[in-house]
């Protein structure tokens, strides 16, 4: 293989955007599916677990910045996720009944552990080994205490995490990194009958991020040596057995695999 002459040499031949955390994440956990995306250009529909996430981080948002009641966001959040998603699809109402239960134990956790609320879904721009990175952060605060910034990334999940995912360290140290600032996680558990919170801090994002350049040179060596999209596909061969695969990216997969 011809190793890159430059960072990011591989994105700028193949004319992509620059990564985000999410695509750090999916090219090293589901590189076929990363393949289908950012080199073909597909696009999919959301199903309802992660709109179940998207809804709770925006009603917590709506409610933070004061445009919202909490009652009134929970309102507005369904009508989006009814939007998106409807009844044939799986789990629709038990994730349509979390939605207001992560926004309610999001905002009650956030406004009693950082009372200066500052924004909701920044941009954040950083460089890191040579490689640009962007994206956008959910909440940031200014811890009352110590004055300083804190980023915090909002997760839902329906089960309890016994270790923080090394995806979710990832994606927080990238924004720590080009914030300059701390950043925690803050897991919402949507159970039966109770929805509890766990919060988690990186104890080492110095590992992280140096993970984050080996994932981005990787991507950017295979890039770079690949002289097209077809080129690039064969290098991503896919699972079909894999349990991730939903009805249109199989379509999808077959399209550019053929199986």
């Amino acid at each position: 293989m011809i190793i890159p002459n430059e960072p990011m040499a591989g994105f700028k031949k193949h004319k992509l955007k620059i990564p985000s955390p999410s695509t750090i994440n999916e090219y090293v956990g589901y590189k076929s599916k990363w393949c289908l995306r950012k080199i073909f250009g597909y696009t999919f529909p959301t199903d309802c677990k992660m709109m179940r996430g998207t809804c709770s981080d925006k009603g917590a948002g709506l409610v933070l910045e004061k445009k919202n009641t909490e009652q009134g966001a929970v309102v507005e959040m369904l009508k989006q996720f009814d939007e998106k998603c409807n009844e044939s699809m799986k789990d629709y109402d038990k994730e349509r009944k979390n939605i207001k239960k992560c926004i309610e134990k999001s905002v009650d956790e956030l406004t009693k552990t950082y009372g200066n609320f500052l924004s909701f879904q920044s941009e954040v721009v950083g460089v890191i080994g040579g490689y640009k990175y962007h994206g956008y952060t959910d909440f940031i605060f200014q811890d009352e205490k110590t004055g300083k910034k804190v980023v915090v990334d909002l997760k839902t999940t329906l089960r309890t995490p016994s270790q923080l995912k090394s995806a979710h360290a990832r994606q927080i140290s990238l924004y720590s990194h080009a914030l300059g600032c701390d950043a925690v996680l803050l897991y919402i558990i949507p159970l039966k009958d109770t929805t509890k919170a766990i919060w988690w801090e990186v104890s080492d994002k110095q590992k992280y991020l140096d993970e984050c350049v080996e994932i981005l040179k990787s991507m950017d060596l295979l890039l770079y040596n690949c002289n097209d999209k077809y080129e690039v596909a064969k290098m991503c061969y896919p699972n079909a057995d894999d349990f991730f695969w939903s009805e249109p990216e199989i379509k999808a997969r077959k399209k550019v695999w053929g199986i």
